[in-house]
């Protein structure tokens, strides 16, 4: 795939044009005329019925009687000032939609029109890759008839500004590609993708990644650990646990201290002994979507080069009700030293969780703790597919993800934890217990984890609710996973140091 931007109409695809329109900008088709005279009166012949108002995600098609371009494609932007990266992504991926069901191999969008667009050149280069790249994964490992993909695409963004837009392309790319990966070994099913493979996969990242190496735990060293966490949740299971540790360090001595990012890597949650329902069940194989983030998300930081040190920890079970599973009732000794109940298998992800944020927090002495899960159904019922829920215990960190999160395109939305939700994880019987009931699901897991990080900004983000689509819609993401926060931890740790 070729995407550059360029001044050159000769290095224009010439098989489509897109031309996109704000509402009550219209006349700003007049620029046109100032590069391509023929193209300038097909567009007026086009607009003149007056029946097109450029409402956002509106177009309007032809093909060209003359000129350099065989089919012109008007794109309605809606208005500028409700216009963001977000829409731009929306509105990119929407005619790559229309020219993919063309067939078509290349084509050019004129980007003067969107001049009045005020995003820096940076992010909106960055976007444009990214809806491109996003809204072409196409899930079909395991088709025994697989579509032909298009060869050698050629997008080319005709008049953008030059440096910064080509510089955000290209890192827009560089991050794409890495979310659809991330969104393939998501996709896997369980019988494919076990924790032993989750951890080969994060030896074979390293191994193809210069700066990045990986460490893997087996049973023994686990055990040795006394991550007893991770050890109760896999014991059901004939695949055995793993816990991964990937280092990266770009900062060339400047940061004594890590960011450690930790995901959640369930390859499959039965819910053990308290077993789920039946339905939907099958979606259980994205519960190692956090674990995918954080490859991603290493990968990524290395292929940037971003001048940061990072340490990605990774703790991969599989839950399942076998004849050694734990159960509800029993209390488990965690690595920190604080002892549990199990009132849920179900509620299993934060016991994994905590040994991984223990270690971070002991063996490293971090600079920020972020961790990634997807923990609980409640998020979704509190936030349905739109925003994923953060939780943690420094207002500087979160403020980093509030003030990101739009230019990446993934939202988040801050969740309470007061100090009276403590009082929902009291056991009778232990120090705390791992399910305080019905009520404030997401924020009882938040405060459950908290219990673990000692001396360092940490937050949480349950993505529960964002990693799977069970439909399609309008947009770069499809169907099925989405790779959910990849994107919005490259954009904090690439303004880390801002």
């Amino acid at each position: 795939m070729r995407m550059e931007n360029t001044l050159t109409l000769n290095k224009c695809p010439k098989d489509a044009i897109v031309i996109p329109l704000f509402e009550n900008h219209l006349e700003d088709v007049s620029i046109v005329k100032k590069y391509d005279k023929a193209l300038h009166t097909a567009l007026s012949k086009l607009l003149k019925p007056g029946d097109f108002k450029a409402g956002f995600g509106s177009v309007i098609s032809t093909y060209a009687d003359s000129g350099a371009f065989k089919r012109i494609v008007i794109a309605g932007c809606g208005k500028l000032r409700e216009f963001d990266t977000e829409k731009l992504r929306r509105l990119i991926a929407q005619v790559d939609g229309i020219f993919q069901s063309y067939n078509i191999r290349g084509y050019t969008v004129f980007m003067p029109t969107l001049l009045p667009f005020t995003s820096s050149d940076y992010l909106s280069g960055k976007a444009v890759a990214e809806a491109v790249v996003l809204s072409r994964f196409n899930f079909i490992t395991f088709k025994s008839k697989k579509d032909k993909k298009i060869k050698g695409l050629n997008v080319v963004f005709w008049n953008a500004p030059k440096g910064d837009f080509q510089k955000g392309i290209k890192d827009g790319r560089v991050i794409a590609d890495n979310v659809n990966t991330i969104r393939e070994l998501i996709s896997m099913p369980s019988n494919v993708l076990t924790p032993v493979k989750i951890a080969e996969t994060a030896q074979d990242i390293a191994a193809k990644t210069d700066g990045i190496t990986c460490e893997v735990f087996d049973e023994e060293k686990i055990k040795s650990l006394n991550f007893n966490g991770i050890i109760a949740v896999g014991k059901g299971s004939v695949n055995p646990p793993r816990f991964v540790v990937m280092e990266y360090d770009g900062s060339n001595g400047s940061q004594k201290k890590p960011i450690i990012i930790v995901g959640k890597g369930v390859s499959f949650d039965t819910g053990g002994i308290s077993l789920k329902p039946w339905s939907g069940m099958e979606k259980m194989k994205y519960d190692m979507a956090g674990s995918g983030v954080v490859l991603g998300v290493m990968k990524t930081a290395a292929e940037l080069k971003l001048p940061l040190k990072l340490v990605g920890l990774i703790p991969t079970v599989e839950n399942m009700p076998g004849s050694n599973a734990y159960k509800p009732g029993d209390v488990i000794t965690m690595a920190s030293g604080l002892t549990v109940e199990v009132i849920s298998t179900d509620a299993e992800g934060r016991l994994i969780l905590a040994d991984a944020l223990h270690y971070a927090c002991d063996a490293y002495k971090p600079e920020a703790v972020i961790d990634l899960a997807t923990l609980t159904g409640a998020c979704a019922v509190a936030l349905g597919s739109k925003a994923c829920a953060i939780m943690g215990n420094n207002r500087g960190l979160i403020r980093r993800f509030q003030q990101n999160a739009d230019n990446a395109g993934e939202k988040v939305w801050e969740l309470p934890m007061w100090p009276e939700y403590d009082e929902l994880i009291k056991s009778d019987i232990a120090d705390i217990k791992n399910s305080g009931g019905p009520g404030a699901g997401t924020i009882v897991g938040g405060v459950f984890l908290k219990q673990f990080i000692k001396n360092a900004p940490w937050l949480h983000l349950d993505i529960a609710s964002t990693s799977w689509k069970d439909s399609s819609e309008k947009g770069y993401l499809g169907k099925g996973a989405t790779g959910f926060g990849i994107r919005l931890l490259c954009e904090i740790l690439r303004n880390w140091n801002a």
